[in-house]
């Protein structure tokens, strides 16, 4: 069984796996109390708000100053009454100088999301959102957040979670200190702190740092905080560009020979492809309730305006696609993400839908293209055709749609 650390800190409010009662777990459990009172007290009175019945250590009073000067200054730096009565705060587990989480970082983090959580001020970020956040970004890349890596976070996280509402990030390192003590750096970082040219340039971000030295009781308790929980990933997660095409006016789009020619492993063929798809010439109806969701979002129609570059790229592709819509176009990190169209036949007041997996790849453009076919009422009577879905995929090379040249 794990040991754990920090238990004074709370525990997080994760799914476990069940106990079997057995002679070996209840000395497993005993063993883990037992360690929890040498290397962290447990889950005291005083953490509770009730008076100790032993002595305050050492290493309880430097946790709990450390953890009022971080209430304090997420408080003076980000509470406003006015526009921010709630400050929404993601808390993610301190590392050590590696990028690797640790034990120590993993409960310090969880202490601190529990704190913060009893407190009707502050809105803690779910840990399941946490794990993804985390898995789009690597978990390598909080450590001490640069201007680059603020900017990075904030377009990922804006474009996958929107409306996510954080006001800051809560990140660190924890290291050996001086003697049996861990030292801890703590940063609070304005996430909507607007990055731009210069701010990248002078690597200029909205933080405010937090140090504290907390003193372990023994030498095997200042190793075992140190231990290496999990091991951070060195490189940048690659991107993709996805892109989200829709035909929203009921006709059916049929594929066309040159769909086949179109590779992951090489640039878009379109001085050889004079279309991909092309409009069926079936009568149709405009279908009702049109929901597209990737992963976890929900998407809308991407507004365009009349004197931007994206409505030439945009028509370009309509083009080639006989379609009407863009309901996304981003860079993504490269994974595979799951995506659910449905809408309603107003005919029948029946719901299609229809789920597939979309793979975005490193360094290129995955284009997904939405029919959404709505029979007439001839079709519907004399062909007995029926509403449907179809999703067709294709690739190019590289990040960009227009021809080059």
């Amino acid at each position: 069984m794990k040991k754990r650390l920090f238990e004074s800190m709370g525990k997080k409010e994760r799914e476990r796996r069940p106990i079997i009662p057995g002679k070996p777990v209840f000395y497993a459990v005993l063993f883990c109390l037992f360690l929890s009172t040498i290397i962290m007290p447990g889950k005291t009175p005083a953490a509770e708000g009730i008076a100790p019945a032993g002595p305050v250590t050492e290493q309880e009073r430097a946790m709990e100053k450390f953890l009022s000067n971080l209430e304090a200054a997420l408080a003076e730096k980000f509470f406003d009454y006015r526009s921010r009565p709630v400050i929404r705060v993601a808390v993610f587990d301190f590392m050590d100088g590696a990028g690797n989480v640790v034990r120590a970082g993993e409960a310090l983090a969880e202490r601190i999301t529990r704190r913060l959580y009893s407190e009707p001020q502050f809105s803690v970020v779910s840990h399941e959102k946490i794990a993804d956040y985390l898995r789009w970004n690597g978990p390598a890349s909080l450590g001490k957040l640069d201007a680059d890596g603020l900017s990075m976070w904030q377009r990922r996280i804006n474009t996958m979670d929107p409306g996510n509402g954080i006001h800051v990030l809560i990140s660190g390192e924890v290291r050996k200190g001086a003697g049996r003590s861990l030292q801890i750096q703590a940063q609070l970082t304005n996430f909507q702190f607007k990055v731009q040219a210069v701010e990248l340039e002078n690597n200029l971000i909205d933080s405010f740092p937090i140090s504290a030295e907390i003193p372990l009781p023994t030498e095997q308790a200042l190793q075992e905080a140190l231990e290496v929980v999990v091991r951070g990933e060195k490189q940048v997660l690659s991107e993709g560009r996805l892109v989200i095409l829709a035909n929203t006016r009921g006709y059916p789009l049929i594929e066309t020979e040159y769909l086949s020619q179109f590779s992951k492993d090489e640039p878009f063929p379109w001085d050889k492809i004079p279309y991909v798809l092309t409009l069926g010439r079936e009568g149709s109806t405009v279908p009702k309730e049109v929901q597209i969701g990737l992963g976890k979002i929900n998407l809308s129609p991407l507004p365009v305006q009349r004197t931007s570059f994206k409505r030439l790229e945009y028509s370009f592709i309509h083009g080639k696609c006989a379609t009407n819509e863009v309901y996304f176009d981003d860079l993504v990190p490269a994974f595979g993400y799951r995506l659910l169209v449905s809408f309603v036949d107003l005919k029948s007041n029946l719901s299609y839908s229809d789920v597939t997996e979309v793979q975005v790849y490193p360094g290129t453009t995955t284009v997904v293209v939405l029919s959404m076919y709505v029979p007439g009422e001839r079709e519907r009577v004399q062909s007995q055709q029926t509403p449907r879905i179809n999703i067709f995929q294709f690739f190019g090379k590289d990040l960009e749609l227009l021809p080059k040249g």
